[in-house]
């Protein structure tokens, strides 16, 4: 349950724990001592799976930083790409153990922002939308931004502040009657989301169960809906393409998309195939494939940073033609006015002497132009 993960992330080694639980309707009061870090029990399939993801963490955010101090980095869309890049680095499913513990001995200044960042995962459909919009320049008015945008924004971004701030400072705050709130799509939620939308989206000035359950099917349902459209913007600006190279990048983009979500569907699988079907998975669906499904996944970063950086270039390109053709005709048109006047000031003046030094002028202009 959700609450496991709230006090286990405020265990902290060589420090006594005093636990009270309930089994078969009985309560029993538990202390213990962690002395051993936890990896020390783990076998090397657990090992390799753990060594991955931080590859793939170190990788990101990695390549979220490069790709925000290049000069890529001046565009909307690159800088969208960063912070999206930024958050699949620091994103978790759920708490770790002493997670909790170890922020609450930062200075709040930085164990807060801290938190946020590692829950920011929740806000990552309303980024991949806005990244969609603006690397296929599709625009909304100011209205409609802040509607689609802003507003969800704002509506999970408060109880994200506010649970930050209980799982630091008082987890009793988060303790919540689970039992009566797991409705079908909640359960769905922690399935594939883990816990961590159940758990920083709960706290707020007002909370009601039915209100926490609401906010959390609304967040569900907002991830499906985001999740759909930024790739049928994708989709379209791939069929509008006029040049091949824009349909190259439509196309890489659209691509990395499905295989993202093949990824995403196949970790869902990894991880509740013995509580869906009751049963051991099989080799596609069993926890060893977590390695090749992390190295993988690494063509998603790559190629998205590959064609940013490429739009840059083809801006920049265009930019460059468009400057050129904007002077060919400033020229252009200057030497229709002044051919324009040599015709006419010979025969409006009658003198021959008048055109030979319009001509010379003429002559001399369009050296130097």
């Amino acid at each position: 349950m959700p609450d496991w993960f709230v006090a286990r992330a405020h265990f902290e080694r060589d420090r006594p724990i005093a636990l009270k639980i309930r089994r078969n309707g009985q309560p029993l009061n538990l202390h213990l001592v962690i002395t051993d870090p936890a990896f020390r029990a783990w076998d090397k399939a657990q090992f390799d799976s753990a060594l991955a993801l931080l590859l793939v963490r170190l990788i990101l955010l990695s390549l979220a930083i490069f790709l925000f101090f290049s000069r890529s980095g001046r565009q909307p869309s690159a800088r969208i790409a960063a912070f999206m890049l930024a958050i699949g680095a620091v994103a978790e499913g759920h708490p770790s153990a002493g997670w909790a513990a170890a922020l609450g001995h930062l200075p709040v200044m930085l164990a807060i922002p801290v938190c946020l960042a590692s829950v920011s995962c929740l806000l990552a459909p309303i980024i991949w939308l806005a990244f969609c919009a603006s690397f296929t320049r599709f625009r909304l008015s100011q209205g409609w931004n802040r509607i689609v945008l802003l507003v969800p924004t704002v509506l999970f971004g408060l109880p994200m502040v506010g649970s930050s701030i209980a799982m630091i400072y008082a987890p009793s705050l988060m303790a919540r009657p689970w039992l009566t709130m797991l409705s079908v799509p909640v359960r769905l939620v922690l399935d594939t989301a883990g816990v961590t939308p159940l758990l920083f989206l709960s706290v707020s000035p007002f909370y009601q169960p039915i209100g926490h359950t609401w906010l959390l099917e609304l967040w569900l349902a907002m991830t499906v809906v985001y999740s759909a459209a930024g790739c049928f913007i994708l989709l379209a600006s791939y069929c509008r393409a006029d040049s091949i190279e824009e349909r190259r990048r439509m196309g890489a983009l659209c691509a990395v998309a499905v295989l993202f979500g093949f990824i995403v569907l196949q970790n869902i699988f990894v991880r509740n195939w013995t509580s869906w079907f009751g049963n051991n998975p099989p080799k596609f669906f069993a926890p060893i494939t977590f390695v090749a499904e992390a190295a993988l996944l690494l063509f998603v970063p790559l190629t998205l940073v590959y064609r940013v950086m490429a739009d840059r270039v083809a801006n920049d390109e265009g930019n460059t033609k468009g400057r050129t053709t904007k002077l060919l005709m400033q020229t252009a048109e200057t030497v229709r006015t002044e051919l324009s006047l040599a015709k006419i000031i010979p025969s409006a003046c009658g003198g021959q002497k008048i055109f030979k030094d319009h001509h010379d002028s003429l002559h001399f202009t369009s050296v130097i132009a």
